[in-house]
């Protein structure tokens, strides 16, 4: 390290990993994100809020990111005490209130980033339940919950560093709440939607999309589980090695992250589109009737002299149409969600 710089040098592979894997992972979900929204504009769908939330939690996303990079550089991140103290000649304490300020305020970013997944994905999930009323209501009261830890989080951390000069190590019981609560609401989302995912009929590609979606949110929450640093001691104890110890809980913010962002855009951009669950039963006439559109008339269209009502001589031909819902017994030629349309043309219509 420098003797008169103010910034820690690279010198371990901790440092190297803090530098690289957090930038990779943003830069995967930024593509996610972006396949998100390209996906929208081209399947038109009208799902803005989930959208809107995930481009903030990215955003959220690239301020956990640039503080590593300010905790890697000014505040020795990835280091030991003993290798800040002995390699450089800047003052201990002023790295370590620079290094909690700067946690903290990335604990926060984090905080703001997950929470808004977590209200990405509960809201898709309110979709998902829209024909039940009772697992609405749960998601919305989910919503509240998750409100509610956000707001006491930052709360919390508010009241220990409420200045430059006056900045503490939060205390082991309010480190292991917040971070079990934060686990116990990924694992309830994750877990959720496993009633209807059981109700739907996926294809193959449909199911193998659902189980890396699983399988994300698996690994998101074990690296949510992974942060509580003050109950996993790793990388030594947080009291005796504060900048030591915190490497594997920063370490693992902004990755959790990225692949959250990930898991909430997957279901959007795949080509059957899991949020569109199937529906059991027939439609209603009204749905049949409402999701059927054709033109009675193409006499402006290129492809009018192919209709055969304009074979015959005369009068413009009738067309009748006839809209057929088939009984339960011809579901396996129709498809449960299809409607049978079929055209009558009078083609004698005109004569003598």
């Amino acid at each position: 390290m420098a003797g008169t710089r103010r910034h820690f040098d690279i010198v371990n592979g901790k440092q190297i990993a803090l530098l690289v894997v957090p930038v990779l992972s943003f830069a995967l979900a930024s593509a996610a994100v972006a396949l998100r929204w390209y996906t929208r504009r081209v399947r038109r769908v009208n799902t803005l809020t989930e959208d809107a939330l995930c481009l903030a939690a990215l955003a959220m996303g690239f301020c956990v990111v640039t503080l590593v990079y300010i905790l890697v550089f000014l505040c020795g991140l990835g280091l030991s005490i003993d290798q800040i103290k002995s390699g450089s000649n800047r003052d201990y304490d002023a790295v370590e209130r620079c290094w909690l300020r700067m946690q903290f305020g990335l604990d926060i970013c984090w905080a703001t980033s997950v929470a808004i997944v977590q209200l990405a994905f509960i809201k898709f999930y309110a979709r998902l339940y829209d024909a039940k009323i009772l697992a609405r209501i749960a998601c919305y009261f989910s919503m509240g919950l998750v409100g509610i830890w956000y707001i006491w989080s930052l709360v919390k951390w508010i009241i220990i560093c409420p200045s430059d000069n006056k900045c503490y190590l939060q205390s082991k019981k309010a480190c292991i709440i917040i971070g079990s609560l934060h686990v116990f609401f990924n694992a309830v989302i994750l877990l959720a939607p496993i009633p209807a995912m059981f109700a739907a009929r996926f294809s193959s590609e449909g199911r193998c999309w659902t189980m890396m979606i699983f399988f994300l949110g698996c690994f998101c929450t074990v690296l949510a589980t992974l942060r509580i640093d003050c109950a996993i001691n790793l990388l030594g104890d947080v009291n005796d090695d504060p900048i030591g110890a915190s490497w594997w809980r920063i370490f693992f913010s902004p990755i959790e992250i990225a692949f959250g962002i990930i898991c909430c855009c997957v279901p959007s951009v795949t080509r059957h589109g899991l949020g569109q669950r199937e529906r059991h039963g027939l439609p209603t006439e009204g749905t049949g009737l409402q999701r059927l559109k054709f033109r009675m008339t193409s006499g402006s269209s290129s492809t009018s002299n192919l209709h055969p009502a304009h074979w015959m001589p005369g009068p413009k031909a009738q067309i009748n149409a006839f809209v057929t819902l088939e009984s339960a017994r011809s579901l396996d030629q129709v498809g449960r969600n299809e409607i049978q349309v079929r055209k009558d043309y009078q083609l004698d219509r005109g004569r003598s």
